[in-house]
């Protein structure tokens, strides 16, 4: 008997030919939608999802994964998997996340940032528009140095740019392994002893327990007084209370963020605990980095080709290590 993708949302015909084809007619492919009792569950062994679709998640819960019992893979088309939760998958299911989909995307809105920090180019919009001719200080980034926290997909599309721009490249990562576009690579251990050198600082790491709160009071005390911080990552890298705080005692910190603690409901209004949009040195920005017209094409394809790769027995990417997420939901419920 054929065995079963299961897909959160319906695929167009080219996308579903595109599936088949990559696996070699080995899956059917259902939706959601189209499982019902002469469904044999027991064939599903591979879930595409949406992880950033939360009306997508029914179908792991407990109940409903208790259905697929021989379910080897979930894939999602996002990049970030931290909404999961891992408590409830079983430990025999390969988790992955969608490595290298939204590097270019979101590479170039970290760079909008900067040079929109950089630059000051706000506060001139704003001082011009008043009637106020004034040059306010800014940052040339050729031989400034920049780190960024992650070097996966994101991160390493960010190094390449800013090799362009002339800077000097320092990226993070669990193991510290070389990666393209960066001179120094360093662990999470030896972060302490770069942050103090830095000029622009962007976060493009995971959110897991390892990493929730990772830049504290401690690290931001650390950051030059005129550094730039960038977040495209998850707000709850960055400890809340403690970044407004620096950013209001240290006028010339400046920060822009993608990425939020609080995310608005249907139907609320967008908040936060602490009023950052009440500084010129913030930016923010509706956790659109990864959006463009392409994005929904570019992580399909990048989610099915890493499905091929199951299909063939390969190593797949973006795997995730599911001790890095359990316990993080309850870090979240508690600094809320």
């Amino acid at each position: 008997m054929t065995k079963i993708i299961v897909t959160t949302r319906a695929l167009s015909t080219d996308e579903q030919s595109r599936l088949t084809q990559i696996t070699h007619g080995k899956y059917d492919v259902k939706t959601v939608s189209s499982l019902d009792a002469e469904t044999d569950f027991s064939q599903v062994e591979i879930i595409l999802i949406d992880t950033a679709r939360r009306e997508q998640l029914s179908i792991l819960a407990p109940d409903s994964l208790r259905r697929f019992s021989n379910l080897k893979l979930i894939q999602s088309t996002r990049a970030g998997v931290d909404i999961l939760n891992f408590e409830d998958i079983p430990a025999s299911v390969t988790i992955c996340g969608n490595i290298g989909a939204y590097g270019d995307q979101i590479a170039e809105h970290v760079f909008g940032m900067i040079l929109y920090l950089a630059r000051n180019l706000g506060v001139s919009n704003l001082t011009l528009s008043r009637g106020i001719w004034e040059i306010p200080k800014s940052m040339f980034l050729k031989g400034k140095t920049i780190l960024v926290l992650g070097t996966g997909g994101i991160g390493e599309s960010v190094g390449r740019i800013a090799v362009s721009f002339g800077m000097r490249t320092i990226g993070m990562n669990s193991s510290a392994r070389p990666t393209p576009h960066f001179e120094r690579i360093i662990s999470l251990d030896k972060l302490d002893e770069v942050l103090g050198g830095s000029d622009v600082v962007v976060v493009t790491l995971p959110l897991t327990v390892k990493t929730f709160h990772l830049i504290d009071e401690n690290k931001l005390r650390r950051m030059k007084p005129g550094a730039i911080l960038i977040n495209v990552s998850r707000g709850y890298v960055i400890e809340e209370r403690s970044l407004y705080d620096h950013m209001r005692n240290n006028l010339e910190f400046k920060v822009a963020s993608d990425v939020w603690w609080h995310y608005p409901k249907q139907g609320e209004k967008f908040a936060q605990k602490f009023p950052f949009f009440e500084l010129y040195s913030f930016l923010g920005t509706p956790h659109d980095s990864g959006i463009v017209p392409e994005t929904e094409e570019i992580a399909f394809q990048s989610a099915i080709e890493n499905i091929g790769r199951f299909a063939r027995d390969e190593s797949l990417k973006g795997v995730m290590n599911r001790n890095d997420y359990l316990g993080l939901k309850e870090l979240i419920v508690r600094a809320d």
